[in-house]
């Protein structure tokens, strides 16, 4: 940590590595690349959990769509970030949490999604 007790100069860069690597700002190298996506990664399974215990009756009706959701989102809305999703989507996520992912960023931006209600809740 470099002297610093905190790991404020870590979180420093855990931080600028999220906006300036999601928006695109600057080219990424392998290491970096890797790290954006590996939080890109976590940040969706933590997604998930709220997405899956709303399914299963544990929170109520709504509440991925409320919160986990929203905030997944904004970050799938960048321009590294919808990269991201785009490769991540069907290879590592079921398909009933892709499309209601994919519904909220659609709610959000206007864009009409079709749910098949078939492949919901796989």
């Amino acid at each position: 940590m470099d002297g610093d007790p905190h790991g404020r100069r870590q979180n420093r860069d855990v931080a600028e590595l999220m906006t300036a690597g999601l928006h695109g700002e600057h080219a990424l190298d392998a290491a970096d690349q890797l790290r954006l996506e590996q939080m890109l990664a976590e940040y969706a399974w933590a997604a998930f959990h709220i997405w899956d215990r709303t399914q299963r009756g544990i929170f109520p009706k709504g509440t991925f769509e409320s919160t986990a959701g929203p905030l997944l989102c904004g970050l799938l809305r960048t321009a590294r970030g919808g990269t991201w999703w785009r490769s991540a989507e069907h290879t590592g996520f079921i398909p009933g949490f892709v499309l209601d992912v994919d519904a909220v960023l659609a709610k959000n931006s206007g864009v009409s999604v079709v749910v098949n209600e078939d492949t919901r809740h796989s």
